[in-house]
C-alpha cells in the first residue's frame, strides 16, 4: 500500500494580502520506492491529474525532486524569472528528441544519457541559478524517511525564491526561507 510521505505546493504569492494561490500540488509516496504524482491546480480550486508518476533518484547528490516538478509543469516554469528560457528549453527537447519536459518527468526517464537528458539538466541549471517568483512549500508527514525528507530539503535550499517545510514530529518545526 502507498503511504503519503509529503505533499509540495508551489503557486503564486497574490498581489494582495498573504498566502498562496496554488498552481500545482504533488504527493510524495513511499513504499520501497518514493514516486511523485502530481496535480495541477485550477480555479474552482480542482485538481487535474498529471499523467504518470515521477520515481525521482534521491540518493542522487544532488537530487532534483522539486526542480523536476518545477520545470515539468509549464505554468510553474512561468513563475521563473527565467521562464520563457526554460519554456524554449522544453521546446527545443521535444522537437530534437519528441518529448518536453513533462513528458520526460512524468512517462519517461530523466537519467543522465537519456534522450533530452542535456536539455534538462540545462533548465535544472538556469531555474536554481535564477530568482524564483512563485512560493514552494513542502510538508513532510511522520512516514518521510530521513532520505526523502534530506532531498526535499538540500532540493529546496537550492531554489532562490520563498520555500518553506513543514515537518510533523514531537517537536513541530516551521522551517522557512
Amino acid at each position: 500500500m502507498s503511504v503519503l510521505a509529503a505533499v509540495i505546493r508551489a503557486g503564486e504569492t497574490p498581489p494582495i494580502g498573504a498566502g498562496m494561490v496554488p498552481r500545482a500540488e504533488a504527493h510524495l509516496y513511499a513504499d520501497g520506492l518514493s514516486r511523485l504524482v502530481a496535480f495541477r491546480v485550477t480555479d474552482g480550486p480542482a485538481f487535474e491529474r498529471i499523467d504518470g508518476a515521477y520515481a525521482p533518484d534521491l540518493a542522487d547528490h544532488p537530487s532534483y525532486p522539486v526542480t523536476d516538478l518545477l520545470l515539468a509543469v509549464p505554468v510553474l516554469r512561468s513563475l521563473s524569472s527565467v521562464g520563457q528560457r526554460l519554456d524554449a528549453l522544453s521546446t527545443k527537447a521535444e522537437a530534437n528528441y519528441g518529448r518536453d519536459f513533462t513528458a520526460m518527468v512524468f512517462t519517461t526517464a530523466v537519467e543522465w544519457g537519456s534522450d533530452g537528458y542535456g536539455r534538462l539538466f540545462e533548465a535544472r541549471s538556469q531555474l536554481e541559478a535564477h530568482p524564483f517568483d512563485g512560493e514552494i512549500t513542502a510538508t513532510l508527514t511522520p512516514a518521510a524517511t530521513d532520505e526523502q525528507a534530506r532531498a526535499l530539503r538540500a532540493n529546496l535550499a537550492r531554489i532562490d525564491g520563498p520555500t518553506r517545510v513543514y515537518a510533523q514530529s514531537d517537536e513541530a518545526t516551521d522551517e522557512q526561507r
